[in-house]
């Protein structure tokens, strides 16, 4: 009888790609408003009570524009990370909201409750406005899977070498669009409008010819700053066709991308405004370009800004003098997101800078008279493995860096003058407040007493170290106030109704700032006796971060079209700015009135412009009871050509996948099937639980289990052997091979984020039901009978770590390190001779048994020669310890996810060794061609090379390994706006010929070349 071996493929899909981990550590409660459900922690539970509150006031003006309504929307409140952000899950009908208001470089002031809830249910109503379908059906699937041409005759069928899954959405709207009419919201609640950050990104764009394209606003996938400009391109062309066609052709081109066979938000243009995508793209962007040249006009005319020092990287901030014309800052230079800021040290007569401390992103304090500097970063390394900020000392001539605050959430310090204290703000349930340490971290105090989510920024000690000086925010305003370190008399320096941020003093005891009184963020200096200020600068992008030594030269971070940048403004060039030449400032670009869509008069629009959220209504506190989304299904059509004699229609595999998960994501199921012609089936079931366990959540261990479920089927002839000496006592029948599999996993975070250890339990029965026959020379029929041939346990433990750095490309030409470390420990009962006995007139197979341990490891090493460009090292090692074990159990190096010279089941043993160095680079970056719904990024080329063998027994020489080269194409692609879609083709060479002889056939691999290829989400395997 031919054994199989089968290897259970649950192709990926694209459920939902964003974040969303539950943390065991919290309890939960719910209450309920008119239209929807709150689930929070009490720690969140200010924040939960107003999210209910605004919910149900903004619901029926948001619901009124698109002219509708969804089923109840189910929010989820945390308070546990320091985070700040808003996720829609729109076929969960779910929204996460993590309460830290946003502090974000490339934003303006904000309420943030009323932004981002505004903001996220509006996704929720204008995506299931436009879908397709019902929510519950996110997507069908075409799937492809075929196999490697030559197959080993024991082998039922060779391995995948071709893979394809690739959805057909029911919901395509670009990024643009999506996140436009998010930010436009309603309009007239102005809790999200264009503020003075989103017209500085937009006009350094437009007035040097650099903005996104309208192929490349469809997507995100970009730098920090490219995304943002998605979102900020977007708000701007969303309000250019709200204020000329029409605020209805919002809620019509919506409903068009719904329309079953349109694809294209192109197609919905025609078809709502007359026009196609360029078109309204070119009319927008000729207003633009011609509207911010004359409007700019003076203050070209007028430009004071310095010298630019630092150049490099898109994300330069808070800087500040240190010594020997020397400033110390953060940047993200060398780095594609500002999240993986550092701290440097810049000389600014050389130019040159050197890195002090890996990812920090605060400000940054110097101690007097030390060569030591403080400053926050993130962390997890706290009781509840929350990732919140601290407060860390370096010492610059010692290299050598101290913690001083524990789980405070402290961020943004700044030392006293005199060095003994660290003023800081800390936040709790989305309000900040300032606090106070020793220099040593101890004696905490309070300082603030907000409790409504008032925000507070970028605390600086007075000169004599009396009060503090800080930013302060509620809504759309940032004032500069003032409160001394008693704690005592608050009060407002500045307050104009416009943003007037980072204050710094200077030796005189006055301050410099930076405002948006003008429209364009600017630094001024604040005469404290005498209540005025004096212009600084005057800049075309914007000017903030503003510090000055002790001769009053100025360094600040000034905004480009590339990003912040380090300028450089000495007291020599400061000059008196002419007031009369100044940005013209423009809330609403003149295109004219918005015509409001909807019946705005049915509901109390004062209020929601005007809004009191200190007062908030009572709402009734239950106990979570694991609220469970819909149902969602994910039909598919899966063509599986693994036997090559099957007919078309034997290949055609229909299916479903079917996931649910509750609100909190403590439990989910993902489950799926397929069945063709023939009935042969792959059915699997997978439930996750991620909530506590006794025991072990009192030592801080939370581990997430997993129970998963496989029962597989294929269908062939076989051999029945019963004398292997005597062929004639042999015969043949149909059989139809099963593989049911249960897994139990228990997976933890280990040391850090990245770092997991897994403990899994496999139970495998591989059968075959055998159909009736006669036996040899006999007139005996034989009744189909069920043979199980390998009961198979399996005991893993597995380390995993995973060190990719976050970059544009890193999902095409990863950058970074990843291995995972496995041990096994396997007993099995299993048929090795495929013979059976007689016993009381029933078929047995002869069972011998199996115990054995075996190891792996499995290791990827991606070094960056130069930007874009890696040089890769895969390496593969692994070992059944003991005797030797038949070559069931074998590991196997070639095929699609090994060594591609040869085929998958060609080279194998019971111990395994493999080298693969690879060279990646770009062949085509930034194409930004879309063609109908696909949209063509970037392209990768990459030749490697293989050195690898698999064996039993003894180590063989390194003649004997076996050796290849290859060559493989990447192509980065979106499909539909949403998914992302990965092309790969690969071509690889053997040279090394060897025969082998399996059932008395003999097969020969090497010196011939081996393809392979698939269309995926990804480029993982």
């Amino acid at each position: 009888m031919k054994k199989i071996l089968f290897m259970v493929f649950c192709i990926p899909l694209v459920i939902n790609a964003q974040f969303n981990e539950y943390n065991p550590n919290y309890q939960w409660l719910t209450i309920k408003g008119k239209h929807v459900f709150v689930h929070f922690h009490p720690e969140a539970e200010r924040t939960a009570r107003v999210i209910a509150k605004i919910a149900d006031e903004v619901w029926g003006p948001i619901t009124s524009l698109y002219q509708y309504e969804p089923e109840p929307v189910h929010f989820v409140i945390k308070d546990i990370d320091d985070y700040s952000n808003g996720a829609t899950y729109f076929f969960d009908n779910k929204i996460e909201i993590w309460a830290s208001a946003l502090d974000f470089d490339l934003r303006g002031s904000h309420n943030w409750l009323r932004n981002v809830i505004s903001h996220e249910f509006t996704h929720m109503v204008q995506i299931q406005a436009g879908m397709k379908m019902a929510r519950t059906i996110p997507a069908f699937y075409f799937q492809f899977l075929n196999y490697e041409e030559k197959r080993r005759p024991d082998i039922l069928y060779g391995f995948p070498n071709v893979i394809v899954t690739y959805p057909i959405p029911t919901v395509n709207i670009p990024a643009w669009f999506a996140e436009g009419t998010a930010q436009y919201m309603r309009k007239e609640f102005n809790y999200d409008n264009w503020d003075t950050h989103r017209d500085m990104i937009l006009r350094c764009y437009a007035l040097d010819n650099k903005l996104l394209t309208w192929n490349q606003m469809g997507v995100f996938g970009k730098t920090s700053l490219g995304n943002e400009s998605v979102y900020n391109a977007g708000f701007a062309l969303t309000r250019y066709i709200s204020q000329k066609y029409g605020e209805n052709k919002l809620r019509e081109i919506t409903h068009k991308l719904g329309n079953t066979f349109n694809f294209t938000i192109d197609a919905a243009f025609k078809e709502v405004l007359g026009k196609d995508g360029n078109q309204i793209y070119n009319e927008w962007k000729s207003f633009l370009i011609s509207d911010y040249k004359k409007r700019i006009h003076d203050v070209e005319l007028n430009k004071i800004e310095g010298e630019i020092i630092e150049n490099e990287g898109f994300g330069n901030f808070y800087p500040i003098f240190y010594k020997n014309n020397e400033i110390i800052y953060v940047s993200n230079k060398g780095n594609d997101y500002l999240s993986l800021s550092s701290i440097y040290l810049l000389n600014i007569k050389t130019k040159k800078s050197r890195k002090l401390v890996n990812l920090v992103n605060s400000t940054v304090s110097i101690i007097p008279n030390t060569n030591k500097i403080v400053y926050a970063k993130l962390g997890d390394d706290n009781p509840k493995w929350a990732n919140i900020h601290d407060i860390y000392i370096y010492d610059i001539s010692k290299d050598e860096e101290k913690r001083i605050t524990f789980g405070m959430r402290a961020n943004n310090p700044s030392v006293s003058n005199d060095g003994k204290k660290i003023v800081f703000i800390y936040q709790k349930d989305g309000t900040t407040n300032l606090g106070m340490v020793d220099i040593d971290g101890t004696n905490f105090k309070r300082l603030t007493l907000f409790e409504n989510g008032e925000q507070v920024f970028n605390p600086k000690f007075s000169p004599d170290n009396s009060y503090v000086i800080f930013d302060y925010s509620y809504s759309n305003s940032r004032e500069i106030s003032k409160i001394d370190t008693s704690g005592a008399n608050y009060s407002v320096i500045i307050k104009n109704g416009h943003d007037n941020r980072n204050p710094a003093f200077t030796k005189d005891g006055n301050f410099v700032y930076s405002s948006d009184i003008t429209g364009i963020f600017n630094i001024y200096k604040y005469d404290m006796k005498n209540k005025v200020s004096i212009q600084l600068t005057n800049v075309i992008g914007g000017a903030f971060m503003p510090t000055v030594d002790d001769s009053n030269n100025l360094v600040y971070a000034g905004y480009t079209s590339d990003g912040f940048k380090l300028f450089y403004l000495s007291n020599e060039q400061q000059r008196l700015v002419d007031t009369a030449k100044k940005y013209v400032w423009t809330n609403n670009p003149p295109l004219g009135g918005d015509k409001p869509n909807g019946d705005l008069s049915r509901f109390d629009m004062n209020s929601l412009i005007n809004y009191n959220d200190y007062n908030i209504p009572k709402y009734k506190e239950e106990k979570y009871s694991g609220f469970f989304s819909k149902l969602s299904f994910f039909p598919f059509i899966r063509y599986d050509n693994y036997v090559t004699s099957n007919t078309f229609v034997d290949r055609i595999k229909p299916g479903l996948y079917v996931s649910s998960t509750d609100y909190l994501n403590k439990y989910s199921i993902f489950a799926g099937g397929s069945i063709n012609k023939k009935f042969e089936r792959d059915l699997f079931l997978e439930f996750n639980y991620r909530d506590k366990l006794p025991i072990l959540s009192s030592f801080s261990i939370y581990p997430e289990l997993t129970l998963e479920l496989y029962s597989v089927s294929r269908k062939t002839n076989t051999q029945l052997t019963f004398d292997p000496l005597d062929p004639t006592k042999n015969t043949n029948t149909d059989v139809t091979y099963n593989l049911f599999e249960v897994d139990l996993s228990a997976k933890n975070k280990i040391f850090t984020e990245g770092n997991y250890i897994e403990t899994r339990f496999i139970f495998s029965q591989y059968s075959a039901t055998i159909g009736s026959f006669i036996f040899p020379k006999t007139s005996i029929l034989y009744p189909t009978t069920n043979d199980t041939y390998l009961i198979g346990s399996d005991i893993q433990v597995k380390f995993n770590h995973n060190g990719i750095v976050p970059t544009v490309d890193s999902d095409i030409n990863p950058i970074g390190r990843q291995f995972e470390i496995k041990y096994d420990y396997e007993f099995n009962r299993y048929n090795k001779d495929n013979t059976y006995e007689i016993v009381d007139g029933i078929l047995k197979p002869v069972y011998q048994h199996y115990n054995f341990h075996k190891v792996e490891l499995n290791w990827k090493e991606y070094l960056q020669l130069r930007k874009g460009n890696t040089l890769n090292f895969t390496f593969r090692a692994a070992a059944i310890l003991g005797p030797p074990v038949p070559d069931f159990f074998d590991f196997y190096l070639g095929g699609l996810v090994g060594m591609k010279s040869y085929p998958f089941y060609s080279v194998s043993g019971n111990k395994l060794g493999w080298l693969n160095i690879s060279y990646r680079f770009p062949l085509w970056k930034n194409i930004d061609t879309r063609v109908g719904h696909l949209y063509v990024d970037k392209i990768y080329f990459s030749v490697y090379g293989d050195f690898g063998n698999a064996w039993t027994g003894e180590f063989p020489t390194f003649k004997d390994f076996k050796k290849g080269l290859g060559a493989e194409i990447r192509i980065k692609m979106n499909s539909f706006y949403l998914f992302p879609t990965s092309f790969f083709f690969d071509a690889a060479y053997a040279f090394d010929k060897f025969s082998r002889t399996i059932l008395n056939e003999k097969v020969t691999y090497g010196k011939e070349w081996s393809f392979y290829g698939g269309i995926l989400f990804d480029f993982n395997f």
